[in-house]
């Protein structure tokens, strides 16, 4: 007996981007030119392949979908909501690019900032972790510009 997926919105999702990608397989397919000698032609298999993909993709958004219509009712989250926390993890990383990108902070100083405001928003700022966190960032910042311009002669952000 197969085993019940526990997460058939994921296999659900997981299908339709297979599903996707078979179809751009198979509009890519058009573009190969048809062979001199071969009767069953140069893109028989990835024609096929794609139909096989598509029709398993099928079969499994099938079973989860059954299987999303037997499911009980919402289950309690292990999380909380935390919108700004995710907001702030989207624009932490972008305000790190930007920096770099409009030259207001070397690939040091902006790698330092970044990884110890980052990890200290990931920490809730604990002191503790804050601490550590400082020492990593210094680390990272310090050791990544000697890393990449010395032993791999990469050219940073000054």
């Amino acid at each position: 007996m197969a085993s019940k997926s526990r997460t058939p919105r994921l296999d659900l999702a997981v299908c339709g981007g297979l599903i996707a990608l078979a179809v751009f397989i198979l509009m890519g397919v058009k573009d190969i030119p048809p062979p001199f000698f071969d009767p069953v032609g140069s893109a028989a298999f990835p024609k096929y392949s794609a139909y096989i993909v598509i029709a398993l993709a099928i079969a499994i958004a099938i079973r989860a979908y059954r299987s999303l219509k037997n499911q009980p009712t919402k289950e309690p989250k292990g999380f909380r909501d935390e919108p700004l926390l995710a907001l702030s993890v989207v624009l932490v990383p972008s305000l790190y690019i930007l920096s770099m990108q409009s030259g207001l902070l070397s690939y040091r100083i902006a790698t330092v900032v970044f990884v110890f405001l980052l990890s200290s928003l990931l920490a809730r700022f604990e002191k503790r972790v804050m601490i550590s966190s400082a020492i990593v960032a210094i680390v990272f910042g310090f050791g990544g510009q000697y890393l990449f311009t010395e032993i791999f002669y990469m050219d940073l952000p000054q």
